[in-house]
Protein backbone atom coordinates (compact mmCIF):
# COMPACT_ATOMS: atom_id res chain seq x y z
CA UNK A 1 0.00 0.00 0.00
CA UNK A 2 2.40 2.37 0.68
CA UNK A 3 4.56 1.75 -2.56
CA UNK A 4 0.96 2.91 -4.37
CA UNK A 5 0.59 6.12 -1.61
CA UNK A 6 4.75 6.80 -2.83
CA UNK A 7 3.11 7.22 -6.23
CA UNK A 8 0.36 9.24 -5.53
CA UNK A 9 2.27 11.47 -3.73
CA UNK A 10 4.85 11.97 -6.86
CA UNK A 11 2.80 12.26 -9.44
CA UNK A 12 0.86 15.27 -7.64
CA UNK A 13 3.59 16.79 -6.74
CA UNK A 14 5.68 16.62 -9.20
CA UNK A 15 3.61 16.77 -12.51
CA UNK A 16 0.15 18.64 -11.03
CA UNK A 17 0.79 21.82 -13.08
CA UNK A 18 2.37 20.34 -16.14
CA UNK A 19 -0.50 17.75 -17.02
CA UNK A 20 -3.30 19.90 -15.75
CA UNK A 21 -2.73 23.10 -15.26
CA UNK A 22 -5.63 25.73 -13.82
CA UNK A 23 -4.73 28.47 -16.49
CA UNK A 24 -4.12 28.64 -19.72
CA UNK A 25 -3.78 25.48 -20.87
CA UNK A 26 -5.47 23.88 -23.72
CA UNK A 27 -8.36 21.44 -23.25
CA UNK A 28 -7.22 19.07 -25.63
CA UNK A 29 -3.94 18.73 -24.09
CA UNK A 30 -5.57 18.35 -20.51
CA UNK A 31 -8.04 15.73 -22.00
CA UNK A 32 -5.53 13.68 -23.60
CA UNK A 33 -3.09 13.61 -20.46
CA UNK A 34 -5.80 12.28 -18.25
CA UNK A 35 -6.69 9.56 -20.90
CA UNK A 36 -2.51 8.61 -20.99
CA UNK A 37 -2.94 8.68 -17.03
CA UNK A 38 -5.53 6.34 -16.57
CA UNK A 39 -4.15 4.39 -20.10
CA UNK A 40 -1.49 3.51 -17.77
CA UNK A 41 -3.73 2.76 -15.37
CA UNK A 42 -5.66 0.08 -17.38
CA UNK A 43 -2.40 -1.15 -18.32
CA UNK A 44 -1.20 -1.72 -14.74
CA UNK A 45 -4.66 -3.64 -13.69
CA UNK A 46 -5.03 -5.83 -16.54
CA UNK A 47 -1.41 -7.11 -16.22
CA UNK A 48 -1.68 -7.40 -12.63
CA UNK A 49 -5.68 -9.64 -13.51
CA UNK A 50 -2.98 -11.83 -15.50
CA UNK A 51 -1.24 -12.70 -12.84
CA UNK A 52 -4.12 -13.52 -10.77
CA UNK A 53 -5.22 -15.53 -13.45
CA UNK A 54 -2.02 -17.23 -13.86
CA UNK A 55 -1.70 -15.92 -17.47
CA UNK A 56 1.76 -14.11 -16.17
CA UNK A 57 4.05 -14.45 -13.80
CA UNK A 58 5.40 -11.51 -12.15
CA UNK A 59 8.19 -10.84 -10.14
CA UNK A 60 8.12 -9.36 -7.02
CA UNK A 61 10.27 -6.73 -8.20
CA UNK A 62 7.57 -5.96 -11.43
CA UNK A 63 4.30 -6.33 -9.00
CA UNK A 64 5.45 -3.56 -6.84
CA UNK A 65 6.43 -1.71 -9.70
CA UNK A 66 3.08 -1.96 -11.29
CA UNK A 67 1.67 -0.76 -7.53
CA UNK A 68 3.74 2.07 -7.73
CA UNK A 69 2.79 2.94 -11.50
CA UNK A 70 -0.89 2.20 -10.73
CA UNK A 71 -0.88 5.08 -8.07
CA UNK A 72 1.15 7.08 -9.93
CA UNK A 73 -0.72 7.12 -12.87
CA UNK A 74 -4.51 7.34 -10.66
CA UNK A 75 -3.53 10.25 -8.75
CA UNK A 76 -3.40 13.60 -11.43
CA UNK A 77 -7.05 12.00 -12.87
CA UNK A 78 -8.60 11.43 -9.46
CA UNK A 79 -7.91 14.68 -7.53
CA UNK A 80 -7.61 16.91 -10.03
CA UNK A 81 -10.53 17.57 -12.96
CA UNK A 82 -12.76 17.17 -9.92
CA UNK A 83 -11.63 19.62 -7.72
CA UNK A 84 -10.90 22.42 -10.73
CA UNK A 85 -14.40 21.85 -11.68
CA UNK A 86 -15.65 21.94 -8.25
CA UNK A 87 -13.76 25.64 -8.28
CA UNK A 88 -14.61 26.81 -11.63
CA UNK A 89 -18.53 25.75 -11.45
CA UNK A 90 -18.97 26.43 -7.87
CA UNK A 91 -17.04 29.80 -7.28
CA UNK A 92 -16.13 30.92 -3.74
CA UNK A 93 -19.59 29.71 -2.53
CA UNK A 94 -20.30 27.01 -4.41
CA UNK A 95 -17.14 24.86 -4.56
CA UNK A 96 -17.35 23.30 -1.26
CA UNK A 97 -21.12 21.47 -1.85
CA UNK A 98 -20.33 20.68 -5.75
CA UNK A 99 -17.06 18.78 -4.09
CA UNK A 100 -18.63 17.52 -1.12
CA UNK A 101 -21.35 15.88 -3.84
CA UNK A 102 -18.58 14.14 -5.38
CA UNK A 103 -16.91 12.73 -2.36
CA UNK A 104 -20.82 11.01 -1.38
CA UNK A 105 -20.50 9.27 -4.67
CA UNK A 106 -17.07 8.21 -4.34
CA UNK A 107 -17.75 6.83 -0.93
CA UNK A 108 -20.93 5.15 -1.94
CA UNK A 109 -18.58 3.41 -4.18
CA UNK A 110 -15.86 2.79 -1.90
CA UNK A 111 -18.36 1.08 0.45
CA UNK A 112 -19.08 -1.52 -2.46
CA UNK A 113 -15.19 -1.97 -3.15
CA UNK A 114 -14.57 -2.18 0.40
CA UNK A 115 -17.20 -5.03 0.41
CA UNK A 116 -15.18 -6.90 -2.57
CA UNK A 117 -12.26 -6.35 -0.31
CA UNK A 118 -13.59 -7.73 2.98
CA UNK A 119 -14.72 -11.00 1.18
CA UNK A 120 -11.24 -11.68 -0.08
CA UNK A 121 -9.29 -10.76 3.51
CA UNK A 122 -12.30 -13.65 4.47
CA UNK A 123 -10.94 -16.32 1.83
CA UNK A 124 -9.28 -18.66 4.76
CA UNK A 125 -7.87 -21.47 1.75
CA UNK A 126 -9.30 -24.45 3.91
CA UNK A 127 -10.94 -25.25 0.29
CA UNK A 128 -7.26 -24.98 -1.11
CA UNK A 129 -5.93 -27.65 -0.02
CA UNK A 130 -3.49 -27.65 2.61
CA UNK A 131 -0.29 -26.79 0.65
CA UNK A 132 1.11 -23.47 0.76
CA UNK A 133 0.69 -23.63 -3.25
CA UNK A 134 -3.11 -24.61 -3.02
CA UNK A 135 -3.80 -21.90 -0.33
CA UNK A 136 -1.71 -19.44 -2.77
CA UNK A 137 -4.15 -19.95 -5.73
CA UNK A 138 -6.86 -19.70 -3.76
CA UNK A 139 -6.03 -16.15 -2.68
CA UNK A 140 -4.83 -15.16 -6.20
CA UNK A 141 -8.52 -16.04 -7.28
CA UNK A 142 -10.03 -14.44 -4.32
CA UNK A 143 -8.77 -11.25 -5.66
CA UNK A 144 -9.59 -12.00 -9.59
CA UNK A 145 -13.08 -9.98 -9.07
CA UNK A 146 -11.63 -7.07 -7.16
CA UNK A 147 -8.96 -6.08 -9.45
CA UNK A 148 -11.32 -7.13 -12.24
CA UNK A 149 -13.81 -4.81 -10.87
CA UNK A 150 -11.68 -2.42 -10.60
CA UNK A 151 -9.82 -2.65 -14.50
CA UNK A 152 -13.67 -1.59 -15.37
CA UNK A 153 -13.68 1.07 -12.91
CA UNK A 154 -10.48 2.46 -14.57
CA UNK A 155 -11.33 1.89 -18.49
CA UNK A 156 -14.43 3.23 -17.40
CA UNK A 157 -12.86 6.71 -15.78
CA UNK A 158 -10.85 7.09 -18.59
CA UNK A 159 -13.67 7.24 -21.18
CA UNK A 160 -15.28 9.32 -19.33
CA UNK A 161 -13.25 11.71 -18.00
CA UNK A 162 -11.77 12.19 -21.05
CA UNK A 163 -15.01 13.15 -22.44
CA UNK A 164 -15.98 15.37 -19.60
CA UNK A 165 -12.62 17.41 -19.89
CA UNK A 166 -12.76 17.29 -23.80
CA UNK A 167 -16.82 18.62 -23.53
CA UNK A 168 -15.88 21.16 -20.55
CA UNK A 169 -13.19 22.67 -22.23
CA UNK A 170 -15.17 22.80 -25.52
CA UNK A 171 -18.01 24.65 -23.25
CA UNK A 172 -15.63 27.24 -21.95
CA UNK A 173 -14.49 27.96 -25.18
CA UNK A 174 -17.90 28.39 -26.57
CA UNK A 175 -18.72 30.80 -23.36
CA UNK A 176 -15.86 33.06 -23.90
CA UNK A 177 -15.40 33.03 -27.77
CA UNK A 178 -12.36 31.61 -28.15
Amino acid sequence: GSVFAVGCLLAVSTLAERTYPSVSASYRSKAFCMLGFLALSSVCLALQTTFLQNILSLSSVLGTLLMFLFGFSLAIPFYLPSSMFALKRGGKDGSATIADAFDVCGFALLAVFNGLVARVLDVSGSDAGTDGIGLLLGRKQAWLPVFRWMLGGSITAMISLFGAVWLEGGRFDEEHGE
